[in-house]
C-alpha cells in the first residue's frame, strides 16, 4: 500500500484517523496479521508515529472497539426517543443501520471467531458484550409467549449467520429475510412494546446491537 503523504494533524484527529484505518485493515486480515507498521504506512506516519497515541495492538485494538460501541450507543439511544416503546421497528432500524456499515460487520465477524481463543485480548470483551446484548435484547422481547432470554438468543443467533452469510454473498435480500423472520417473531404480538426510556438508561453501560 502507498503511503499517505504526512500531514500534521491535531491530536484527538490523529487518533481518530487511527482507529479508522485500524478498523478498515483489521477487517480485511484480521488482529493477528494486522501490524502497526501497515497502519502507520495507511496513515502517513512512521511506526513510533502510531505508538505515540496507542501503546501496543492491543490498545488500538480496545480503542476499535469502544469507538464503535460509543458510536451505535448514541444513535440507538436517539432512534429509542423517537419510536416511544415500538420493538419492532427498534429492531428494523437497528437492522438497516448494521447493513449500512459492511466493513463493521466484517470486523466483528473476524474479530468474535478469533476472540474464541481464550489468549486473544478482546477475548473478555466479546464475552461481556454477548452478555449485555443478550440482557437488552432480553429486556426488551419479554411478552412474546416464552422467556425473553431465549428470544434474544434466537434473534441474535439469527442476524449473526444473515449477516455472515451476507457477507459471503452480498446477493441474499438481508432486509426481507430479516422481514420475514421479524414477522414470525411478533405475529401474535405486532404492537409489542417495552420500557425504552428505562432500557434507554441501562444503554448508557449496555450496547444494543446485534452484531
Amino acid at each position: 500500500m502507498t503511503a499517505k503523504t504526512r500531514q500534521r494533524m491535531m491530536p484527538e484527529h490523529r487518533r481518530a484517523q487511527l482507529i479508522a484505518e485500524a478498523t478498515r485493515l483489521i477487517s480485511e486480515v484480521g488482529f493477528r496479521q494486522f501490524t502497526i507498521a501497515e497502519l502507520a504506512r495507511a496513515c502517513g506516519i512512521t511506526r513510533a508515529g502510531v505508538l505515540h497515541h496507542f501503546a501496543s495492538k492491543e490498545e488500538l485494538l480496545l480503542a476499535v472497539l469502544s469507538a464503535r460501541d460509543l458510536n451505535d450507543a448514541e444513535a440507538v439511544m436517539a432512534d429509542i426517543d423517537i419510536h416511544r416503546g415500538d420493538v419492532r421497528r427498534m429492531l428494523d432500524l437497528i437492522v438497516r443501520r448494521n447493513m449500512s456499515q459492511p466493513e463493521i460487520i466484517r470486523l466483528y465477524a473476524v474479530l468474535s471467531a478469533e476472540a474464541l481463543d481464550a489468549d486473544h485480548p478482546a477475548h473478555r470483551y466479546f464475552i461481556d458484550r454477548w452478555e449485555r446484548t443478550i440482557g437488552w435484547l432480553a429486556a426488551t422481547l419479554e411478552g412474546l409467549g416464552r422467556p425473553g432470554r431465549d428470544v434474544a438468543v434466537e434473534v441474535h443467533s439469527f442476524m449473526d449467520g444473515l449477516q455472515l452469510n451476507w457477507l459471503r454473498d452480498p446477493a441474499i435480500d438481508f432486509t426481507g429475510q430479516w422481514a420475514a423472520f421479524a414477522d414470525d417473531l411478533f405475529a401474535h404480538h405486532p404492537g409489542h412494546t417495552a420500557d425504552l426510556r428505562r432500557i434507554r438508561e441501562e444503554l448508557r453501560i449496555a450496547l444494543p446491537t446485534l452484531v
